[in-house]
C-alpha cells in the first residue's frame, strides 16, 4: 500500500512540467512543497524506505527541465557515513566554453516522525514532520531557481554552468554537502558560488535573510543593484560563511557563498511545519530575487572573489536531542553567545522566563561561544533536569533556573 502510494506521488509530482516559463511557477512552487511534505515520504528522514525515491523524483523533475547528471553514474550520488546512507542529487546544464560553475542547492531531507533524538522540538511527541519549510520549501526554490536561469539563458552565451544539488542527511549534520563539496575539491571542479536556499517559505514582514555577504568582493553591491522596488523583500545580512546549513561546508573548501532564509518560526521542527502555513506569493518573490542574482554570475560575468570572514568554528557531527529548551536560533546572530530568535510559549524556556532576543551566555557555569557549542550542551542535557542560564537581555546579565 505504501509503495503504491509513493508510486502515484511520485507520477503526480512528474507530470506536465515540460513546458518553460520565464517567470516563477506559482503552481509548481506550491506543488514540489506538498509533495515532499506529503505523508507517503513519512517526513523524509535521512536514510528512511523513502529515501532514493524522493532524490529520484527530484532527478526527474530536473531532467524535465534539461538538466544532466553532473556525473557519469547518473544523477544520484549515493553516500554513506558513519551509520547515515543517503543520496545526494547533482545535475547540471552546461553552457558552451563556459569557465567554472555556480551551485544553487538546497538539502531534502527532514526529520521523520521525530521523537527522542530526532531534533524534533517536540521530543516527548512521535507524529509526521512534514518540514515544509524546513526544507521543501529550500528544494521548490531551487529547482525553480535553477529552471528560471536555463530558460532564460542560451547555452551558447552562459559564462558559467548552472549546477543543481538536492542534499542528503542535512539534518544529520551536513553530511550530503559534506561528501559533495570534498568530491569536487578532489575532482578540482568547486563552484565559483554557492547558493544555499534554507526555509524560505515563510516570509513575513518582506524580511528576507541573506548570509555571506563578507564571503566575496562586492556582495553588497551585487545584492543591492538586483533588489528592484517591485520586489517586497528587506534584506538582513550577516557577513559570516559559516552557519548550520549547507553553505558552510563550502564555505570551508574555500568557495563563496550566499545563503537565503526566512527565518525560524515557532513551527519549526515540529509536526506544524505545513504545507498550508506557506508563503507562496513570498517565496516566488525570492525567487525572482536569487534568480537575477545568481543570472549576474552566470550570464553577466560578475566574479565572485572569495574572502574569508572571522568564524573559524566547526560545525559538530551528529547531535541527539533528549531534552528541548524550545527555542528557535536567531541564524543571523554573530555576536558572542546563542541569540534565542523565538521562545516557544509553554516550552521550558518560556516557563523560566526567557524572551525573544534573549542572548545565552553560559549554562550550569559552562559558556556558550556560539549556536555549535549551544548545540553540543543541549545534546548532554536530560529531560526532568534543572539547569541554570545565564542570559544578556538588553545590557542586563539575568539568571534563570530552567527544568528541562
Amino acid at each position: 500500500m505504501i509503495g503504491t502510494v509513493v508510486l502515484a506521488t511520485t507520477v503526480l509530482f512528474l507530470c506536465n512540467f515540460s513546458k518553460p516559463y520565464h517567470k516563477a511557477d506559482l503552481r509548481a512552487l506550491r506543488e514540489v512543497v506538498e509533495v515532499l511534505s506529503s505523508s507517503a515520504f513519512e517526513g523524509r528522514n535521512a536514510g528512511s524506505a523513502h529515501d532514493s525515491a524522493i532524490a529520484a523524483a527530484i532527478a526527474e523533475r530536473m531532467a524535465s527541465y534539461g538538466f544532466e547528471p553532473y556525473f557519469s553514474e547518473g544523477p544520484l550520488h549515493r553516500f554513506r557515513y558513519r551509520n547515515v546512507g543517503s543520496w545526494n542529487v547533482v545535475m547540471v546544464y552546461r553552457g558552451e566554453n563556459t569557465s567554472g560553475a555556480l551551485l544553487v542547492g538546497a538539502h531534502y531531507d527532514h526529520l521523520g516522525k521525530g521523537g527522542s533524538g530526532s531534533g524534533s522540538l517536540r521530543p516527548d511527541t512521535t507524529a509526521l514532520h512534514p518540514g515544509a519549510d524546513d526544507n521543501a520549501s529550500g528544494v521548490s526554490a531551487a529547482m525553480e531557481t535553477a529552471r528560471l536561469l536555463k530558460e532564460s539563458s542560451q547555452r551558447r552565451k552562459l559564462k558559467k554552468d548552472i549546477i543543481f544539488a538536492a542534499f542528503g542527511a542535512e539534518e544529520k549534520g551536513t553530511i550530503g554537502s559534506a561528501i559533495l563539496a570534498d568530491t569536487l575539491e578532489k575532482m578540482g571542479s568547486l563552484p565559483k558560488l554557492m547558493i544555499n536556499l534554507d526555509m524560505v517559505g515563510r516570509l513575513r514582514d518582506s524580511v528576507l535573510q541573506v548570509g555571506g555577504t563578507g564571503t566575496f568582493q562586492a556582495a553588497d553591491s551585487l545584492l543591492g543593484t538586483h533588489l528592484v522596488p517591485s520586489l517586497p523583500l528587506l534584506l538582513k545580512k550577516s557577513e559570516s560563511g559559516y552557519g548550520p546549513s549547507d553553505h558552510s561546508v563550502f564555505y570551508r573548501s574555500g568557495v563563496p557563498v550566499l545563503f537565503f532564509s526566512t527565518l525560524p518560526h515557532t513551527d519549526y521542527h515540529t509536526p506544524f511545519d505545513t504545507p498550508d502555513r506557506i508563503n507562496y506569493q513570498g517565496m516566488a518573490a525570492i525567487v525572482t530575487y536569487v534568480t537575477a542574482v545568481a543570472r549576474a554570475v552566470v550570464v553577466e560575468g560578475f566574479e565572485p572573489d572569495y574572502r574569508e570572514t572571522m568564524d573559524t568554528t566547526k560545525i559538530p557531527g551528529q547531535i541527539r536531542f533528549k531534552a528541548s529548551l524550545g527555542v528557535i536560533p536567531d541564524f543571523a546572530y554573530e555576536g558572542e553567545g546563542f541569540c534565542a530568535g523565538t521562545i516557544i510559549k509553554g516550552r521550558p524556556s518560556h516557563k523560566a522566563g526567557m524572551q525573544d532576543g534573549d542572548v545565552v551566555l553560559q549554562i550550569d557555569q559552562q559558556p556558550v561561544k556560539d549556536i555549535e557549542s549551544y548545540m553540543e550542551m543541549l545534546g548532554r542535557l536530560e529531560v526532568g533536569q534543572i539547569i541554570h542560564i545565564t542570559i544578556r537581555r538588553n545590557g542586563q546579565i539575568i539568571q534563570l533556573k530552567v527544568q528541562l
